[in-house]
């Protein structure tokens, strides 16, 4: 028999791909506050980390201590976490063509 499947098939893998779309939209639609939160909290630290970047200007002390933690407070990603964050994007870009072409 030539093709990839049976007829009986089409609606079974039909099935399993609408039901893993709604459970890819029910993750994506509660991910959506979590990284409003995320975001927020964000712009707090950055807030925070520029008001002690003032006050270490007249202490020191302060400074020192503050040069060691800022980068902590307010790190920036690894070569890992940044190569991770780009085939993350270059997988959902891939995904969403996938899902465009299906839809089509």
């Amino acid at each position: 028999m030539v093709g990839i499947g049976t007829v009986n098939d089409v609606p079974r893998a039909r099935a399993e791909h609408a039901a893993r779309m709604q459970k890819d939209s029910s993750l994506r639609r509660d991910l959506i506050p979590a990284n409003r939160v995320i975001s927020e909290h964000r712009g707090h630290f950055r807030a925070m980390a520029n008001m002690l970047d003032l006050m270490v200007e007249s202490n020191p002390a302060l400074a020192d201590t503050w040069q060691i933690l800022r980068p902590t407070f307010i790190p920036d990603p690894t070569p890992e976490e940044q190569a991770d964050l780009e085939r993350q994007a270059e997988q959902h870009g891939s995904d969403l063509f996938d899902e465009i072409n299906l839809n089509a």
